[in-house]
């Protein structure tokens, strides 16, 4: 396994690498945890209408964030969460979902590498979204923005012939061919809008520490056991290096795929790339149970294993790779906590003393199935 660098260390290697002072980076770092989950209005509608029927020569009834609308709402979210996936209805009936990106330095090239994996996606005649336009990318203001065409549907639910079903997916895209440009760029973190932490799985660790960091200041004594812990599990954590690698998905499960059962495409390819197979299948097994558990493993062991099976090193190393995205949602969440004033308690949440336990047995159900 990986140990990772402090937080302190990780800034060190951030001011090296930029040329920036330490102050200066540790500014860069935090305000990065600052901008990321900020879901703002990405534009006043006008100005964006006025930008995609200059560029695209169509004409646009209205544009509106995805969960402002009921018929198009994703289940379990919350308005704001995905203000910046805007769902633009055209006056002759058509739609297409525009996505709207941070101006960092380096956001526009990644849209455009999201289109370039989405072309290649659709020469394999993967069930994903589909770029709506030859030049799907545009840029407003330094922001990129990515235009795809609307899927009939909305976000699938269902019991275990679902969560079959994407594993098979996930099976299918960890198996296509290898590429070149953007779809052999590092990818598989949770990639958030600020620009920050972007690339391999590795990268959910620096952003783990980071959301601790940013609040260590504030954590009264009560919260200190979590903090000490917490900051403990991402220093030693697996960041999944060294194992077989494919062109994956950043944040697999069920709210990355829409349409109906039997006929899913996946969307949201931001933090797409090259990286670790296993992150993206520990992830929809993680996921899969927190709903009807049993079942819903076993049919993502079946579906993945139909086309992938792992070596015994990933074996080996998925208890702990189980709890790498879990990690990050819980120094998300002890960050949000300790910033509205609460106070995050030790057996509680995403990551706990117990989830080890957890994972051991998940990792022990789905083996059978997914080994060589």
């Amino acid at each position: 396994m990986t140990k990772q660098s402090s937080f302190k260390r990780a800034v060190r290697e951030r001011a090296r690498a930029t040329g920036q002072r330490y102050t200066q980076a540790r500014a860069d770092l935090e305000l990065a945890n600052r901008q990321e989950f900020v879901h703002s209005r990405p534009y006043e509608q006008a100005t964006l209408k006025a930008h995609l029927e200059a560029h695209y020569g169509i004409r646009i009834d209205s544009i509106l964030p995805i969960d402002d609308d009921p018929a198009t709402r994703p289940r379990d979210s919350w308005p704001g969460h995905y203000a910046s996936t805007l769902v633009v209805k055209h006056t002759d009936g058509g739609r297409w979902i525009a996505r709207v990106f941070s101006s960092s330095a380096d956001r526009v090239s990644r849209v455009q590498g999201d289109a370039e994996i989405l072309r290649f996606l659709a020469l394999h005649d993967f069930p994903a979204e589909r770029i709506a336009d030859d030049d799907p990318v545009t840029v407003l203001d330094g922001k990129g923005i990515i235009v795809t065409r609307f899927i009939d549907g909305g976000r699938p639910s269902g019991g275990p012939e679902l969560w079959y079903e994407l594993a098979g997916l996930l099976g299918r895209l960890h198996t296509l061919p290898p590429g070149d440009g953007a779809v052999a760029r590092d990818g598989g973190a949770e990639e958030t809008d600020g620009g920050f932490h972007v690339g391999r799985p590795k990268e959910d660790l620096t952003a783990a520490m980071s959301f601790l960091v940013s609040v260590e200041d504030k954590v009264d004594d009560a919260a200190r056991e979590k903090f000490d812990w917490l900051r403990d599990q991402v220093e030693t954590a697996d960041d999944a290096e060294g194992l077989p690698e494919a062109l994956t998905h950043g944040n697999y499960h069920p709210w990355a795929a829409v349409g109906t059962p039997g006929d899913l495409a996946i969307v949201g390819w931001a933090g797409s790339g090259r990286g670790p197979r296993l992150p993206a299948l520990a992830w929809l097994l993680r996921t899969a149970a927190e709903r009807n558990g049993t079942a819903n493993v076993a049919a993502v062991s079946r579906g993945y294993a139909e086309h992938v099976r792992l070596t015994d090193e990933e074996l080996d190393r998925l208890p702990s790779i189980l709890n790498l995205r879990a990690l990050w949602l819980e120094c998300l969440g002890f960050r949000m906590t300790v910033n509205s004033g609460g106070t995050p308690e030790l057996n509680e949440g995403w990551l706990q003393p117990a989830s080890h336990e957890h994972t051991e047995r998940l990792a022990a159900q789905a083996a059978e199935a997914l080994r060589p």
